[in-house]
């Protein structure tokens, strides 16, 4: 029986169902971008090769059966792959052998025991600023009523390292928990590159010139140079829908002291939400979180022009009552 066909929880009403579907489709395109960003030209026979692919496969089972009791088919780890179904299929049993992934009775796939312990140990070693940053993305997402991000980079690349819903009846399904993307791509990428210098910004953009070409062809590298200028003008990178159709976001960079420029905090929303006055106040509600995850990490780094009567005056401003959210839409 197909997700869409099973019956409704008696405990689940349409608006809930509805927002899972949504997020199973969110976490099937994200296992998409994940496989497309993967690095499939390693050198062969050297099996490097191999290992990619089966963490590759191995994420892709994390994500997939991560919303679905039943697991995820090697139908569709093999078509979002893009590897034909004998090799998946082997390749899946010699990551069930080492304990890492378990076949349901159902015939589904989900992550094993041995992932599960690996899970638990990296518990231990959570980057200090995505701890630190929980409670501020929950206070966003409650008085924006929108959804927020919390973007690290790795390497030539940003990854969405934490989301959180606001209640309102707007869902955003740009970006989920786990996504990779090339630096440049999102507001929160975008952020981070604008407090790189000019030379640090080519050379991120010269190392990802080809995945940007190839994947994101609507997107040009002029573009995001103007965001960025723009956003080194501002102190906040403002995306006008550029890479998700609808989906409009603002940005600011986390500044921590005596570290390199590596995570952001933005919201995103539809065009009429993240345009006007409002602007304003979404950005005085992020750059104060910055300065309390900054100081909660000790470090009392700025995170850009304003201060604390701006960031006061933008709770106060900000629509935060359920009734006036409501009247907004």
């Amino acid at each position: 029986m197909s997700d869409d066909n099973r019956p409704m929880h008696s405990g689940v009403g349409p608006d809930e169902l509805g927002r899972m579907r949504m997020r199973g489709k969110i976490l099937r395109r994200s296992a998409s971008f994940n496989v497309a960003h993967a690095i499939d030209d390693l050198e062969p026979g050297t099996g490097a090769q191999s290992i990619q692919r089966a963490l590759t496969l191995l994420n892709l089972v994390g994500l997939i059966s991560s919303e679905r009791s039943c697991g995820a088919s090697l139908s569709e780890i093999a078509a979002i792959s893009g590897r034909p179904k004998p090799s998946v299929h082997r390749m899946l049993h010699a990551l069930i052998a080492m304990g890492y992934v378990e076949r349901l009775d159902e015939g589904g796939y989900r992550l094993g025991v041995q992932s599960q312990i690996l899970g638990q140990l990296a518990q231990k070693s959570v980057d200090p600023l995505v701890t630190e940053s929980e409670s501020s993305l929950l206070r966003l997402a409650e008085l924006t009523q929108d959804t927020v991000f919390l973007t690290l980079r790795t390497g030539s690349y940003s990854i969405c390292a934490r989301r959180e819903e606001g209640f309102g009846e707007i869902f955003n399904n740009a970006l989920a928990v786990g996504d990779r993307h090339p630096l440049g791509i999102g507001a929160g990428s975008l952020a981070i590159l604008a407090e790189l210098t000019s030379a640090e910004v080519d050379a991120q953009f010269e190392a990802n010139a080809q995945i940007l070409a190839e994947k994101y062809p609507k997107v040009s590298i002029d573009q995001l140079r103007d965001i960025i200028d723009q956003a080194r003008i501002d102190g906040f990178v403002h995306n006008p829908g550029l890479f998700a159709q609808g989906s409009w976001a603002v940005a600011v960079p986390l500044r921590i002291r005596g570290s390199r420029p590596r995570a952001a905090l933005s919201i995103a929303s539809i065009a009429d939400r993240i345009t006007g006055p409002r602007v304003e106040r979404l950005v005085a509600l992020l750059r104060h979180e910055a300065r309390a995850i900054a100081a909660a990490l000790g470090s009392g780094a700025d995170s850009g022009p304003g201060t604390a009567r701006d960031d006061d005056s933008a709770f106060a401003e900000l629509d935060l009552t359920a009734a006036e959210v409501d009247d907004e839409r």
